[in-house]
């Protein structure tokens, strides 16, 4: 399998997990484009505030706000534990290149990324 099929694979399979997850959705009226859930938004729009980024915040800011905003949305929405969700952040930041998962939440911060720019480019 070519490394190119393989990435498009594991997008589609992070996409599948974020709408399992509700933090994205597709929207009717939008020709199916692909929103950030009403909740998702909420979190993001409150983790803005507190991160003080401006709308035309640089990309490596809004990845941090998305990855923020994601470990919030799971304890928050998914009902995660917080403790879980710390050590989970704490982890990722000391060992993502080693583990598994961080694979996962960069591809799930990708998306909501770009999801969030094209959107805010409307």
């Amino acid at each position: 399998m070519s490394e190119d099929h393989q990435r498009l694979e594991r997008m589609a399979s992070a996409i599948e997990d974020l709408m399992h997850m509700g933090a994205i959705r597709f929207g009717e009226k939008e020709g199916n484009k692909a929103l950030l859930s009403p909740q998702f938004s909420l979190v993001v729009s409150n983790m803005m505030e507190s991160m003080k980024l401006k709308e035309d915040a640089g990309t490596s800011d809004i990845m941090k706000l998305m990855y923020y905003s994601l470990l919030i949305y799971m304890n928050e929405y998914l009902k995660m534990p917080k403790s879980l969700m710390m050590a989970l952040g704490n982890d990722l930041e000391k060992n993502r290149d080693n583990m598994e998962c961080g694979e996962l939440v960069t591809t799930y911060v990708t998306i909501l990324t770009e999801i969030w720019t094209q959107n805010r480019k409307k």
